[in-house]
């Protein structure tokens, strides 16, 4: 017997992470012996991060991966063009820079990460909030005047208060199959959810191909079909979520996935200091100020990745029982919370959350 252990960081550069939240890494267990069938591995960058797809071999499909790699990688381009803020041509970035009241005819996919976000601002009472980029940036930048701008410093109230101003879901409009710039300012972000639905379009391009069984990874995001080698569930395991720990070093739980989605969220990486204080890169779009919270991870289970990626978002800016409130009241998703205590971690889980501790 022998293991094998697939990491992969998902820091999306290509997208300014939504919120400026997490890095928390999620990565496929594999477990193996020599009679098994040997997976199709399939890799390149996605992102900002890199891509995985796993294939269980299956008679009857005669696809060279060499060419699913090339029609993979098509799709990743098509999606950078559309929903990347870092791509100055991108259906996003044109919304974002251009005059108030103006539209813009916009893709099919980026509609339905739009559609979705509103989705998920009305569940979360807009703890999601894909208008938020305004703040986001803000807090990024920090106070406009110090004197030092290679030392961060928190934005002024002011500065926040006139930020938050320029955010608000409620204000997004379609007109047919255009995006309408509503108001001055209006800038959207949608990489909380962007990532997860470019996971689904892999996934829905390998189910094409008539696979059965197989796994689409996207810088830690994971969607699964069927089972794994083994003929079982796939295994995805669960960082212990301790800043100066490499991803994939020490796995605080196991979660046994067979066609499911999973997405994992989470603030202890990244933060901003000044005088000794730690500012979270998660920013609530409700208060506009940075979380303060002891969530230190949220996993997502759920029917596509898509909602898996906005919800565990969502769920590490809501407190811990509004959040459990919610994913009880959702069908087919379960969540886990990683809780940060004085004497270490605990972990909260939903009703159905099947999960394995401390492998």
């Amino acid at each position: 017997m022998h293991t094998i252990a697939l990491v992969n960081i998902f820091q999306f550069v290509n997208y300014t992470r939504f919120l400026q939240l997490l890095v928390v890494a999620a990565f496929p267990i594999f477990f193996g012996c020599n009679s098994q069938k040997t997976y199709i591995n399939i890799t390149g960058p996605a992102m900002g991060s890199t891509y995985t797809i796993r294939l269980v071999p299956q008679r009857g499909i005669r696809v060279e991966p060499q060419q699913i790699k090339t029609n993979i990688d098509s799709l990743l381009y098509v999606l950078n063009q559309q929903m990347s803020t870092y791509v100055m041509n991108s259906e996003i970035s044109l919304f974002n820079r251009m005059p108030v009241n103006s539209a813009i005819l916009i893709s099919e996919d980026f509609r339905t990460v739009v559609q979705r976000s509103i989705h998920w601002s009305n569940l979360t009472d807009g703890a999601f909030d894909i208008s938020a980029m305004p703040i986001v940036t803000t807090w990024k930048t920090g106070k406009a005047d110090r004197e030092d701008l290679n030392v961060w410093m928190p934005p002024t109230d002011l500065e926040v208060t006139i930020a938050k101003s320029k955010i608000g879901y409620q204000k997004i409009k379609f007109v047919s199959k255009s995006l309408i710039k509503t108001y001055k300012d209006q800038q959207l972000d949608v990489n909380a959810i962007a990532k997860g639905w470019g996971v689904d379009k892999l996934f829905f391009y390998i189910q094409s191909l008539g696979y059965n069984n197989f796994m689409v990874e996207i810088g830690g995001e994971v969607r699964i079909s069927g089972k794994n080698n083994r003929g079982r569930s796939w295994q995805i395991g669960i960082d212990l979520p301790e800043p100066n720990l490499q991803p994939g070093e020490k796995i605080y739980a196991v979660i046994p996935i067979q066609d499911k989605a999973m997405a994992t969220s989470g603030n202890y990486r990244d933060f901003y200091v000044y005088n000794s204080k730690k500012y979270s890169h998660i920013i609530n779009p409700i208060t506009a100020m940075a979380v303060e919270s002891n969530i230190a991870s949220v996993t997502v289970l759920a029917e596509n990745c898509m909602d898996a990626d906005a919800l565990a978002t969502a769920l590490n800016i809501m407190s811990l029982d509004e959040g459990l409130e919610l994913v009880e009241s959702l069908k087919d998703v379960e969540a886990l919370w990683i809780i940060n205590k004085e004497n270490g971690f605990e972990s909260v889980q939903s009703s159905k959350m099947k999960i394995v501790k401390n492998l």
